[in-house]
């Protein structure tokens, strides 16, 4: 058996470097020129879509062969601590997510309320996977664009996609989750003033969930019944509003001042969010509140 790869000894193999590469928490993601052959094994596992480029491909995994041909959209799941050899016909560029083992076991156990031991994630070979599709490619976005939408997001897209690989891809997949309610009042307004309390600084779904007293996972889905939308899309919306005011009434700060002040990495990060949630750019809501403004203090 190979030794396990971590992410970052997995790009030293390739022939070239990824040229998008991000890490949100423990998950990380690379946007990478696939290599013609390959023989390795992972530590962690790994989500691979293929997202240009066609050819043939040959995998085999755990002493099993599978053949076919691969074109964007393709998905493979390959789990932890397998040996996996890789043969294809031609170039091609693929986005991977490596998803830790040890988080996999503890959902595992908290939400299915099972052994990890006894748990299968099992391999899958060029399968279409629309949602794994989706929500892989606005990672990849966010990666390639430094997490405009704020860490928050990106944690929950990946620890998202790690349930789903339990829920689709292993042996529990026929098996019912554990169902739960929203959070109660006093816990979700402990949550909501620190959002609101920190908002310059970084503030993780982990951070979130250990103050409502819950998993990662449960305060996710806790919140967005209590409130009806999901966490990260409350804070970029509450750090919009706040952006606003300071845009409003502080006419000597920068824009990129105001960006720090409100959480967000740079001015494009915050541009980026402020015109998917008003449709303008800072700049222009800026100007807009000036005639507002003159008004007032004549």
């Amino acid at each position: 058996m190979n030794p396990p790869l971590s992410a970052s000894q997995f790009a030293n193999l390739l022939p070239a470097p990824p040229d998008v590469s991000a890490a949100w928490n423990t998950f990380v993601l690379q946007r990478l020129t696939a290599p013609l052959h390959l023989q390795t094994t992972f530590a962690d596992h790994v989500l691979g879509l293929h997202v240009a480029g066609a050819h043939r491909l040959r995998h085999v995994f755990g002493g099993r062969v599978n053949e076919g041909r691969s074109e964007p959209g393709m998905l493979h799941v390959i789990p932890a601590h397998g040996d996996l050899t890789v043969d294809a016909s031609a170039s091609s560029r693929a986005v991977a997510l490596f998803i830790p083992e040890a988080f996999v076991s503890r959902v595992i156990a908290e939400h299915w309320e099972a052994d990890p031991r006894r748990v299968e994630i099992a391999r899958q070979f060029l399968i279409r996977d629309r949602l794994v599709e989706s929500v892989m490619s606005d990672l990849e976005v966010e990666a390639r664009e430094g997490s405009p939408s704020g860490q928050l997001y990106a944690q929950s897209a990946c620890e998202f996609l790690a349930h789903h690989i339990i829920y689709s891809y292993s042996t529990l997949s026929r098996q019912p989750r554990r169902a739960f309610g929203g959070l109660p009042g006093r816990r979700l307004r402990l949550v909501i003033d620190y959002m609101h309390d920190r908002l310059a600084h970084p503030i993780s779904l982990q951070q979130l969930a250990q103050l409502a007293g819950v998993s990662a996972r449960h305060f996710e889905r806790a919140f967005c019944q209590a409130v009806g939308i999901p966490p990260h899309r409350y804070l970029t919306g509450i750090r919009v509003e706040a952006a606003q005011q300071l845009l409003a009434n502080e006419p000597v700060l920068t824009v990129e001042e105001i960006a720090r002040r409100v959480g967000f990495g740079s001015s494009s990060h915050l541009a980026t969010a402020f015109r998917r949630r008003t449709g303008h750019s800072p700049t222009a809501f800026r100007a807009s509140c000036r005639p507002q403004r003159r008004r007032t203090h004549s």
